[in-house]
């Protein structure tokens, strides 16, 4: 993975194309620009659910699967990798969906579909848990291409690297943390099927916070914060 990594980045400074022009940089300013907009915190909203569903999900889902459904735990963990496959092809199709129907739609889609699937998981046996186990991630990887979509429209370009910068933080404390966290606690309290079940509910309400979020029609980024 690592020597990949590097192949890769090495391959982007090559041959990829960014944007030709500096970033801002972080200042009180642009601060304050950011968060005074309603479509930021909405943003690190969905940002925040879309992790919890991905990564929140998959690091409690293989104790789940052997504590809770009894799974031995090898089969349980090859499940879990096994699941994750798809999401290279999965977002290379959400990003083709978004340019076809802008990220909004494909959001609220996203969080609809795979909040039902989490709250599946809590309910779930036998052939019905595997398939569902591979439909969640399908499902939640597709919220990324669509999300940083919307999220470059928060701003004019130059503003892209300070709202990305302090969207994702934020986003990963409460996804990847408060969430698995959360699943956790209830699973110590006896209740490890409820963990899944709220969460999964949490993830639907992205769908009505998606469908609220303002971008331009066609979401192209807007050339200056008053639109």
């Amino acid at each position: 993975m690592g020597v990949a990594s590097v192949i890769f980045g090495l391959i982007f400074a090559r041959f990829g194309k960014g944007g030709e022009f500096a970033g801002e940089a972080p200042s009180v300013t642009s601060f304050r620009t950011l968060l005074a907009k309603p479509a930021f915190w909405i943003m690190v909203a969905l940002f925040s659910l879309g992790i919890g569903a991905s990564l929140g999900v998959y690091a409690m889902l293989p104790l789940y699967l052997v504590t809770e459904r009894g799974i031995d735990r090898y089969w349980a963990n090859t499940l879990v990798a096994l699941s994750r496959v798809s999401g290279l092809g999965m977002a290379f199709l959400a990003g083709w969906a978004t340019d076809r129907f802008g990220p909004r739609r494909i959001m609220a889609a996203v969080f609809l579909s795979s909040g039902i699937m989490t709250v599946l998981l809590s309910v779930a046996t036998g052939y019905w848990l595997v398939t569902i186990v591979f439909l969640q991630p399908m499902l939640a990887v597709c919220f990324f291409p669509a999300g940083l979509a919307a999220l470059s429209c928060l701003g004019p370009p130059s503003y892209r690297n300070v709202a990305i910068s302090l969207t994702i933080p934020f986003a990963f404390l409460l996804g990847a943390g408060a969430i698995p966290t959360s699943i956790g606690i209830m699973g110590d309290a006896g209740s490890f099927p409820w963990g899944f079940a709220l969460v999964g509910g949490l993830i639907v309400v992205g769908f009505m916070l998606a469908l609220s979020l303002k971008l331009p029609e066609d979401y192209e980024c807007p050339t200056s914060f008053s639109h």
